[in-house]
C-alpha cells in the first residue's frame, strides 16, 4: 500500500512539473516570435488603402532582367505606403532593338495609353526607356512629372533634366572602388580581364574600366566585348583567362547572336569555365560563384525615386529637384569563395555583408534552446508518469500496425515512381515500351506516334530553364487530358519527346486526330509577361499485322526525324522509302568500312601553277573511293558524321607520302603536295607522330608536305590545335589556310596565326573578280603579301581570270583553267605552258 502511494505521489509531482515546464516553454516561444516579428516587419504592412495617385513604371528591359526584382521591391516600399499604385510596361529593348521593334512598340504603347488608365506621373527605368520618353513623352502624356532611374548615359540624363517636368537618378557605378578593393585583397595579381557588352551600361563600364586601368602602372588589363562572340565562342574566350588573373564582371549579357543571357547564365559561364576570381561592380550574383561585389543598391535607388515621385505628387516643384548623381552602395562577399582564395574578413571593409558564412549552433538554435530544454524535461517527466509496461505494449502494437500500413503505401509509391516520369508525372520510356509490347500486337488496329517539340532548345536559351520547364509541363498536361478522354497511352520518351499509342485508329497526316494534337502545341502559351508559341514534329507508324512493337517505335522515330528535315511543324507517316534511305546510308557506311580495311581509297592531284612563270609548283591531293558511285560529296559527310574521318586522314596521308617516294624513285623532280586536314582529326592525337614516322620510313623531307586546314581551326585556339601547329612546324611542314573567305574572313587574325600560305576560295573569285569589284581581290593579295605570306587562288576557270590575277601578282593559280584533279602519272609530267 505504501509503495502504491509513493508511486501515486511521484506521478502527481511529475505531472505538475511537466505542466509547469510546458507553460514556461510556451512563454519563451511567444517572446521569441514577438522579437522575430519586430525584426522582420514588412514595410508593405504600412500600405494605405486610400489610393491617391497612380503612376506608370516604364522599363527598358523585361521582368527577367537581373536588376528588376530589387528595383520593384524599392518601388513597392516607397509608393504603396503613400497611397500610390503603379502599373508596369516593359519595352524589352535588350532583346528587341531594331527600328522596326521600336516602331512596333511605339504603336503598341500609344494604343495602350489611349485605351488604358490615366496616370499622374511616370517613373522611367534605364536608358532606352528614358530616350523613348524624351522623344514621345510630351506627345503621349503632356507635362506630367517624370522621374527616371538607372540612366547610364550621363549626356542623355542631363539633357532630359533640362525639361521642367523631368528629374531623376544617374546610375553611378562603383567600378573604381571595386578595382581598388580588388588590388588590396590580391596584391600579387596584376592581370585584369574586364567583360562588357554593347548595351549603354556595358559600353560605359568598358570605357570606365579602360580609363581606370590605364592610369595604373604595373598592371596588365584586357577588355572582352561579349557582343562580338556567340555563346560557344565566349565560353572558349573565358577558358583562355589565366588562373592568376582577375575577372571583372561588368554589364555583359548580350552576345553576338542577339541573345540576352540572364545573370545566372553569365555567372555560371564564368564559374564553370574559369578558375580566376570573379569580382562584380554591381550588386547581386554573389553567392552563385562570384567572389564579391561593390555595387549601387538597385533597391535604394528605386526607393529614392519612388519617394521623389511621392513628393512631387504631393505638391513639390519637380524643377527644383536636381538629378542625383550618387546612390549608396552595397559590398557583398561569398564566404565559400573567400576561403578558396585565402581572403579573410579583416581584408574587407567593415560594412561588408558576408554571404554563406557558417553560423554556430548557438546562432541558429540559441533562441529556441530554453523552450526545447523545458519541453525535453516535460517529456521526461511525462514518460516517468506513464506506466511503462502498458505504454510500451500499446505503443508496440500501434507501431507494428503503422509500419505495415506505411510499408504497403511505400510499395505502391515505389511501383508508381518506377513506372512514371518524375517531372511530368506521366508514363516513362521503359514502361511505355513494355506497354506497347503487351498491347501493340499484330491482330489489333493502332497508331504509334512519336512527338518532338520543335526548337525547344531555343526556349531554354531565350527564357531560361524555369520557363522551359513550365512550358513542358503545360504541354504534357494538355496531352494527358486529351489522352484520358480518348483512352490513349501517353509517355515521355525523351527530354522533349512524347510517345503515344492510339488503339483502334489508323491516322493519316491530315486526320482530325493529328490536327488535335498539333493544336495543343500551336496554341499560344502565356508565361507571366511572355506569350510563347510552339510547334511539333510528329512521326507515325501504323499497325500492319507484321511489324513488332519495338520496330514500330523505331519507325515512328524515323518518320519524326523526316518531318523535322522537311521543315518541322508537321506530321509524317512512316513508309518503306524512309527505310530505304536509312539502308542506302548504311550501304555507304559499309562501303567506307570496306574501303578503309581493303585499300579502297586512291588519290588524285590537282596541279598548282606559278602565276608569273606558268610553271608547275605543287599539287593538292584529293581523296577518291574505288567503289562505283562513291563520290566525295557522298562518302565524306557520312564519314565525318560517323567519326571515321581521322582514320581516312591517316590513309590519305600515307598514300601521299608513298606517292612522293614513288615519284622520287622514278627520277622525277618533287613538288610540295598539300593534304587536307579536317578539324575532326584533332581527336587523333597521334597524327603528327604517324606523319613523322612515314617521312622517316620513306625518306621524304617535310618541305614536300603541306597541311591544309580551314580558318575555324585557327580561331579555336585550343591547346590541341596550337600543339598540332607547333609539331608540324617542327617537321618543316608548311600550313595552308584553306577556303579563306567562307568563314570569319578577318585579315586581322592573319597577323598572329601560324599560317604560311592563304588559299582564296572560289566563291570570292566568282563574286569579286568582276568589273568594279576586282580591286578588292587585288587589295587582299597585297595585304597577304605585306604579311609575308603566299596567296593561292582556287577555282580559276577562265583565261581572263588567270591574266587578271597575274596582273594582281597572285602567287599560285589552281583550277580547271589549267587542269582538273588528275592521276599521279599525269600530274607529275603536267606542263601548263601550252594552256
Amino acid at each position: 500500500m505504501k509503495k502504491t502511494a509513493v508511486f501515486r505521489t511521484l506521478r502527481t509531482v511529475w505531472l505538475v512539473l511537466s505542466v509547469v515546464c510546458l507553460i514556461l516553454a510556451v512563454i519563451f516561444l511567444q517572446i521569441m516570435v514577438i522579437n522575430k516579428g519586430k525584426k522582420t516587419e514588412d514595410p508593405a504592412f504600412r500600405y494605405v488603402e486610400d489610393v491617391r495617385h497612380r503612376v506608370l513604371l516604364f522599363c527598358s528591359y523585361n521582368s527577367q532582367y537581373y536588376t528588376y526584382a530589387n528595383q520593384i521591391e524599392g518601388f513597392h516600399d516607397s509608393l504603396y505606403p503613400n497611397g500610390v499604385e503603379y502599373d508596369v510596361i516593359f519595352m524589352d529593348a535588350k532583346n528587341y532593338r531594331t527600328s522596326e521593334d521600336q516602331s512596333a512598340f511605339y504603336n503598341f504603347f500609344v494604343s495602350r495609353m489611349k485605351n488604358g488608365k490615366e496616370y499622374d506621373g511616370v517613373i522611367v527605368v534605364d536608358d532606352e526607356a528614358l530616350q523613348f520618353m524624351c522623344d514621345y513623352g510630351k506627345k503621349i502624356f503632356g507635362d506630367i512629372p517624370i522621374v527616371f532611374i538607372g540612366a547610364n548615359n550621363l549626356t542623355l540624363a542631363k539633357k532630359a533634366c533640362t525639361r521642367r517636368n523631368i528629374t531623376g537618378f544617374y546610375e553611378n557605378d562603383y567600378l573604381e572602388e571595386t578595382l581598388k578593393l580588388t588590388r588590396k585583397i590580391f596584391p600579387n595579381r596584376t592581370k585584369y580581364v574586364g567583360f562588357f557588352d554593347e548595351s549603354a551600361a556595358g559600353k560605359t563600364d568598358g570605357a570606365r574600366f579602360t580609363i581606370i586601368m590605364s592610369r595604373l602602372t604595373g598592371y596588365e588589363f584586357e577588355t572582352i566585348n561579349v557582343t562580338n562572340y556567340t555563346k560557344e565562342q565566349l565560353i572558349e574566350v573565358i577558358k583562355q583567362v589565366p588562373d592568376d588573373a582577375i575577372i571583372i564582371y561588368m554589364t555583359c549579357f548580350s552576345d553576338a547572336d542577339g541573345i540576352t543571357h540572364t545573370k545566372y547564365e553569365m555567372t555560371n559561364f564564368f564559374k564553370e569555365y574559369s578558375n580566376a576570381p570573379i569580382v562584380r561592380c554591381y550588386e547581386d550574383a554573389v553567392g552563385d560563384g562570384v567572389l564579391g561585389s561593390i555595387g549601387m543598391s538597385f533597391y535604394q535607388q528605386a526607393k529614392n525615386a519612388g519617394e521623389t515621385m511621392v513628393k512631387v505628387l504631393d505638391g513639390a516643384d519637380i524643377s527644383r529637384i536636381h538629378m542625383a548623381l550618387k546612390t549608396p552602395s552595397i559590398t557583398e562577399f561569398d564566404y565559400n569563395v573567400m576561403a578558396r582564395y585565402g581572403i579573410t574578413e579583416k581584408m574587407l571593409p567593415e560594412e561588408t555583408i558576408i554571404i554563406n558564412k557558417p553560423v554556430s549552433f548557438i546562432d541558429v538554435y540559441g533562441a529556441i534552446l530554453p523552450s526545447a530544454g523545458l519541453i525535453f524535461l516535460a517529456m521526461i517527466m511525462l514518460l516517468q508518469s506513464v506506466n511503462a509496461t502498458v505504454f510500451l505494449g500499446r505503443e508496440s502494437n500501434r507501431e507494428l500496425l503503422a509500419s505495415k500500413e506505411e510499408l504497403e503505401k511505400s510499395q505502391k509509391r515505389l511501383i508508381y515512381q518506377a513506372e512514371h516520369d518524375d517531372f511530368l508525372d506521366i508514363l516513362n520510356r521503359r514502361t511505355a515500351v513494355e506497354y506497347l509490347r503487351r498491347h501493340a500486337i499484330p491482330d489489333k488496329v493502332f497508331s504509334i506516334i512519336m512527338v518532338d517539340i520543335d526548337n525547344f532548345k531555343d526556349v531554354n536559351e531565350t527564357y531560361g530553364h524555369q520557363v522551359a520547364d513550365e512550358v513542358l509541363k503545360h504541354l504534357s498536361y494538355e496531352l494527358e487530358n486529351l489522352a484520358k478522354t480518348r483512352d490513349w497511352m501517353l509517355a515521355r520518351y525523351g527530354g522533349d519527346e512524347f510517345l503515344m499509342m492510339l488503339s483502334g485508329e489508323r491516322v493519316t497526316e491530315e486526320s482530325s486526330t493529328i490536327q488535335e494534337i498539333m493544336k495543343i502545341f500551336r496554341n499560344p502559351i502565356s508565361m507571366g509577361d511572355e506569350t510563347i508559341i510552339m510547334s511539333c514534329s510528329m512521326g507515325v507508324s501504323l499497325s500492319d499485322g507484321v511489324t513488332t512493337p519495338d520496330q514500330h517505335i523505331i519507325n515512328a522515330e524515323i518518320a519524326m526525324y523526316e518531318a523535322k528535315q522537311r521543315g518541322r511543324n508537321k506530321a509524317f507517316l512512316y513508309s518503306d522509302d524512309m527505310k530505304k534511305k536509312v539502308r542506302e546510308e548504311n550501304k555507304v557506311k559499309a562501303k567506307i568500312l570496306d574501303a578503309m580495311d581493303n585499300d579502297g581509297f586512291y588519290m588524285v592531284y590537282q596541279p598548282q601553277i606559278n602565276t608569273e612563270t606558268k610553271k608547275l609548283c605543287g599539287f593538292e591531293a584529293l581523296v577518291r573511293m574505288k567503289a562505283e558511285g562513291m563520290y566525295p560529296g557522298v562518302f565524306i559527310p557520312i564519314a565525318e558524321a560517323s567519326g571515321w574521318i581521322a582514320r581516312i586522314g591517316r590513309i590519305t596521308t600515307e598514300l601521299v607520302i608513298k606517292q612522293l617516294a614513288a615519284w622520287r624513285d622514278a627520277g622525277y623532280m618533287l613538288y610540295p603536295v598539300s593534304i587536307n586536314y579536317s578539324s575532326n582529326q584533332l581527336s587523333d592525337i597521334g597524327y603528327v607522330e604517324f606523319l613523322k614516322e612515314l617521312l622517316e620510313e620513306y625518306n621524304i623531307s617535310g618541305q614536300f608536305v603541306e597541311i591544309e586546314v580551314t580558318e575555324s581551326l585557327f580561331l579555336e585556339k585550343t591547346e590541341k590545335a596550337e600543339s598540332l601547329f607547333a609539331q608540324l612546324k617542327a617537321l618543316g611542314i608548311k600550313i595552308l589556310m584553306d577556303d579563306f573567305g567562307t568563314g570569319y574572313s578577318s585579315l586581322g587574325y592573319l597577323t598572329y596565326i601560324p599560317v604560311d600560305v592563304v588559299k582564296l576560295d572560289k566563291s570570292l573569285v566568282d563574286a569579286y573578280l568582276v568589273g568594279g569589284k576586282d580591286s578588292f581581290i587585288r587589295d587582299v593579295i597585297q595585304l597577304v603579301h605585306d604579311l609575308d605570306k603566299l596567296m593561292i587562288i582556287e577555282g580559276v576557270e577562265e583565261k581572263w581570270q588567270y591574266e587578271k590575277l597575274r596582273e594582281f601578282k597572285a602567287d599560285i593559280i589552281q583550277g580547271y583553267y589549267f587542269s582538273k584533279p588528275i592521276s599521279p602519272e599525269e600530274a607529275i609530267v603536267f606542263d601548263a605552258s601550252d594552256e
